[in-house]
């Protein structure tokens, strides 16, 4: 599965995916160069999710498109396009935006596209309102041309690589290309509503997005708490329970597991359900009574999602035959 990142220079595309995927500290980011072109960051960290981000330079325009280009971008699940939101006014690259989704539909009508209002970090957007505005304005611009043209709405995510904002937007976004993900949030709902869980996540430990969420809205403070949680284990791993390696892999096994007793009357419990694969879940220490119900139940989901999983593998190996 593709997802490609488009935008002009300078807004931050490679800083996403340095961050995200290779650990780079976002104040090193301000040092690397501009990409001049075409460049892919692979991600299979676990057996099921498997998937590839395409990084186009700034300087790409969709009026000079190449075989190549429209090649990588009809095999595109997704788009997402970013937005410096420091760099007013709009009007030019809102202009890119639209003439890229409308080249894009025309041969990849599939294709979903996600804007990212990027970098609202800044001084010109010190307060929620502020941020909300700058969105509200750019869906006003698009809105006369998406209409005009009959091109699908995109969605919108402010977001920024100094907080988690940019983990919870493409954790999102990889839960709206996954064809599997609602069968998994119905066995999250179930298991939410059996052991009387308050929320629950389903992890990449590699780089802490979730890849599947209960039905619940997602609050950035539960995220948070359950993101910490993995690193809490990784590092405690790390130092106490292996020897002569300190990499993930080596500390994240089978064998992981974890809960953690807040002061505010919560459990965070974390279970390994498949190689860099957890699930962390927030439950109220009375409803936590009952562990060895709950591990039962983490078991079933266990199989299921890897039931799932299978099953899509064999369609997809079927339809590749047919063709």
């Amino acid at each position: 599965m593709q997802i490609a990142l488009l935008g002009t220079k300078k807004v931050g595309k490679s800083s996403i995916l340095k961050v995200v995927f290779q650990k780079m500290s976002p104040n090193e980011t301000l040092f690397i160069d501009s990409t001049s072109r075409i460049e892919e960051i692979k991600v299979e960290n676990n057996p099921y999710t498997k998937y590839t981000f395409v990084d186009f330079p700034g300087s790409f325009e969709v009026s000079q498109i190449n075989t190549q280009d429209r090649k990588i971008l009809s095999k595109c699940a997704m788009i997402i396009y970013i937005l410096d939101a420091q760099d007013q006014p709009y009007n030019k690259p809102l202009e890119k935006f639209i003439n890229i989704v409308t080249e894009v539909h025309s041969f990849n009508p599939d294709c979903m596209f996600e804007m990212f209002i990027h970098k609202i970090d800044g001084d010109m957007f010190v307060t929620e309102d502020l941020k909300l505005e700058a969105q509200n304005g750019v869906s006003y611009l698009l809105k006369a041309d998406i209409q005009e043209r009959k091109l699908p709405e995109p969605g919108f995510f402010l977001t920024s690589i100094y907080d988690l904002s940019i983990f919870e937007a493409l954790s999102k976004i990889l839960i709206k290309v996954s064809p599997q993900v609602n069968y998994i949030q119905n066995m999250l709902d179930n298991l939410m509503n059996y052991c009387r869980i308050d929320k629950v996540y389903l992890f990449d430990v590699i780089n802490k997005l979730y890849i599947a969420t209960d039905s619940t809205p997602v609050d950035l403070i539960s995220y948070e708490l359950c993101a910490d949680m993995i690193d809490v284990v990784i590092d405690v791993s790390c130092i106490y329970g292996i020897s002569g390696n300190d990499n993930v892999a080596s500390a994240f096994d089978r064998k992981s597991t974890s809960v953690i007793k807040l002061d505010s009357g919560l459990t965070l419990y974390l279970r390994e359900i498949e190689h860099m694969l957890a699930l962390v879940c927030l439950v109220k220490e009375d409803n936590f009574d009952r562990q060895n119900l709950i591990d039962y139940n983490i078991d079933i989901f266990k199989d299921g999602v890897k039931q799932i999983f299978q099953a899509h593998e064999k369609l997809l190996k079927s339809e590749e035959n047919k063709s």
